[in-house]
């Protein structure tokens, strides 16, 4: 495979050519950390999605969210975030429970065993962000955090249309 320089000069003739570089880099840093991180979590039986899960389950929401609140967050299916649950709840990660007033509705919330999974893997989740970026100074990860920033407000704005387009609801930008 060509190494990412020698690619990158051949995309930065004009912003498409740089637009289209950056979009395939960020689906493969996408792919390469999401092994990382599963090849990190794999002796504590925890896989990357169910950590993103009680990530966003734990810090994402003021109360406890509902199985389709997780699915929106991140942009999964209903389906899917309740099978992972599922799994995380049969391990005693996650709590999954009918809402009082609405039992069609499964809201979830991370156990205390979970929260004990990631105080006792925090000095080694601390070790891998650190050197995932230690190619960056400083500067380069304040300006990376803005971008970043950018980049995810603008894929959530084309995420919501491109659902009501499907749903056959018109959302405007």
């Amino acid at each position: 495979m060509v190494e990412a320089e020698e690619a990158k000069a051949g995309f930065a003739s004009s912003r498409l050519d740089m637009a289209r570089f950056s979009l395939i880099m960020v689906f493969l840093v996408g792919q390469r950390w999401r092994y990382v991180i599963e090849k990190e979590l794999e002796p504590d039986g925890i896989t990357a999605k169910q950590w993103l899960m009680a990530i966003v389950v734990a810090n994402g929401f003021k109360t406890p969210p509902s199985i389709q609140e997780v699915a929106d967050a991140l942009s999964n299916t209903h389906q899917n975030v309740k099978q992972i649950a599922d799994g995380m709840e049969k391990r005693g990660f996650m709590r999954l429970w009918r809402d009082e007033k609405n039992k069609r509705i499964i809201r979830m919330q991370v156990t205390d065993k979970c929260i004990a999974l990631f105080k006792d893997r925090e000095e080694k989740d601390v070790q891998s962000i650190f050197s995932m970026f230690e190619n960056l100074t400083d500067e380069e990860m304040g300006a990376l955090f803005g971008i970043i920033a950018k980049i995810e407000h603008r894929a959530s704005q084309l995420y919501e249309n491109a659902k009501a387009a499907r749903s056959g609801r018109v959302k405007e930008d």
